[in-house]
């Protein structure tokens, strides 16, 4: 799909194009849906459908004569056939709604909307400090496109070891963009990803959640501080046990 405004009058096109090749020409029919408009409450939004093959438009429905038109015999004849089909000609009049309509609105909200990021910090896969990890900064469904994403350690820019997708297009007015880092990570440094956006008042900054690897080293150390503790109560029990057991009295000498 392909929006465009010039001098007041919206324009919205859909085109599809199916190519026939030969050993000699190419053939190629283009089937154009386009709506055009000029105010704002869309009352007098026009929707019309071309059908062109080889560039030459063979006939055209245009909702405000509610019918088909062709413009020569082999367009004519398709003109009739189409606006005998009662379906066809209750779609075209329903499309002005649905495909039009529906598309003008949000195309005439996106000249002042604002839609800020949401925006997801992760690790992909299992993080480890001392080795290397990928870091994960995934923005989505914003508007406007524009968007800038920078990985920050400690508060500094990383330039380095970045990776981001081009922006993808949702379908619905909205875009998403992912940023990929990698490095190795150490215990006490924050790692985090700020994003700008002109849907947001201030630049956001969502750091990586370093808590459950955090734990798990936590969990490591507190296991091994007991194991060490288990082990001294077992060595000093062996060691009293040992004594016990060796432990005599002096004979005293025959008088």
């Amino acid at each position: 799909m392909r929006r465009r405004r010039t001098l007041g009058l919206g324009l919205v096109l859909v085109g599809f194009a199916f190519c026939c090749v030969s050993s000699k020409d190419v053939y190629v029919f283009q089937d154009i849906d386009g709506c055009e408009f000029s105010k704002e409450d869309l009352s007098d939004m026009v929707y019309t459908v071309k059908l062109v093959f080889n560039q030459k438009l063979l006939c055209m429905y245009n909702s405000s004569l509610g019918k088909y038109v062709g413009y020569d015999a082999y367009g004519i004849i398709n003109a009739d056939h189409y606006n005998n089909q009662s379906w066809k000609m209750k779609e075209r009049k329903e499309e002005v709604e649905t495909l039009c309509k529906a598309n003008a609105r949000y195309y005439i909200k996106s000249e002042t909307r604002k839609v800020p990021p949401v925006v997801i910090v992760r690790s992909s896969g299992k993080a480890r400090y001392g080795q290397l990890s990928t870091l994960e900064c995934h923005a989505f469904d914003f508007y406007p496109q524009a968007i800038s994403v920078t990985w920050l350690l400690d508060g500094s820019e990383v330039t380095g070891d970045v990776v981001s997708t081009e922006f993808m297009d949702n379908g619905d007015w909205s875009y998403q963009m992912h940023s990929y880092l990698e490095l190795v990570l150490h215990r006490g440094v924050t790692v985090s990803c700020q994003v700008e956006h002109s849907g947001l008042e201030e630049p956001l900054v969502v750091y990586w959640d370093s808590s459950a690897l955090d734990a798990r080293i936590t969990k490591i150390v507190v296991g091994c501080s007991f194991f060490f503790i288990g082990l001294v109560v077992a060595l000093s029990a062996v060691c009293w046990y040992y004594k016990k057991q060796h432990r005599g009295f002096t004979s005293l000498p025959l008088h």
